[in-house]
């Protein structure tokens, strides 16, 4: 049985740039990033952690996510993405025991992969994925946090989340337990989406309509659009690391 009840997808060409930067209040930038476009994955993560802990943390997600191939079909592509995910996640865990019992190593992640016009999410902790679409900002993944409970118990807002004490508290990320879940959305592609994740640093200090503001620049590169979100950010406060990756697409003309 075909996914697309024998309807052709439309094919996808992908522009995209990432960048990361320190911020004004940190000393060590614990984020990593990684683009794959030749695997059609795109990946951020954010570590926590003393010392180099987070550093070691993200970094070994983004080294594993180098090595992921993508399959023949979709699903062994997407099997073999969240085993990748749950490898990092041995190895971050199995590093944390080491440094002694009351080390808690770890890092957040949020990706993107393709698959003809099919858009998969895949995240652990409070990194996110927003797309940009016919000027609406919409989020695709929901924090694993705290506040984030909260949220959806409804005993606070969505303002009050943003300032609230333990806003910085997760509840499930890469390298901190045994087991770790794998959170996972998809979503249809349209044409000049524009996919962006990012990590906390990016929506700690600037508002989704600041963010909206600076993608309706239809003028704009990929990079462009890039660094201004990051400037704004970093005007903003520049309270964390701040890492961005923007992805867009756009249909292939065939001229066959």
């Amino acid at each position: 049985m075909s996914l697309y009840n024998n309807v052709v997808p439309p094919r996808f060409k992908f522009e995209h740039f990432g960048i990361s930067d320190t911020g004004k209040v940190r000393t060590r930038n614990e984020d990593s990033y990684i683009c794959l476009p030749e695997q059609n994955l795109w990946v951020v993560a954010d570590g926590m952690g003393g010392h180099d802990s987070g550093d070691y943390a993200s970094n070994t997600i983004t080294e594993q996510a180098g090595k992921f191939i993508q399959q023949s079909s979709l699903e062994d592509s997407i099997l073999v993405l969240e085993e990748n995910f749950l490898h990092s996640n041995e190895l971050i865990h199995s590093k944390a025991e080491k440094l002694g019992k009351d080390t808690t190593i770890g890092s957040t992640v949020a990706s993107l992969f393709t698959w003809d016009d099919l858009a998969f999410v895949l995240w652990a902790g409070d990194s996110r994925v927003y797309r940009y679409r016919q000027a609406q900002l919409e989020r695709l993944t929901d924090d694993h946090s705290y506040v984030e409970e909260l949220v959806r118990m409804g005993k606070i807002s969505d303002q009050e989340a943003e300032a609230h004490p333990a806003s910085n508290v997760v509840l499930n990320a890469i390298g901190i337990d045994n087991a770790v879940f794998i959170d996972m959305e998809y979503s249809t592609i349209e044409d000049e989406d524009i996919y962006i994740l990012c990590s906390d640093g990016l929506f700690k200090d600037l508002t989704e309509t600041g963010m909206s503001q600076i993608l309706e620049e239809k003028d704009a590169t990929i990079e462009q659009l890039t660094r201004q979100l990051l400037s704004a950010a970093l005007d903003a406060g520049g309270s964390d690391n701040c890492t961005i990756v923007l992805v867009k697409a756009s249909i292939e003309n065939d001229d066959v």
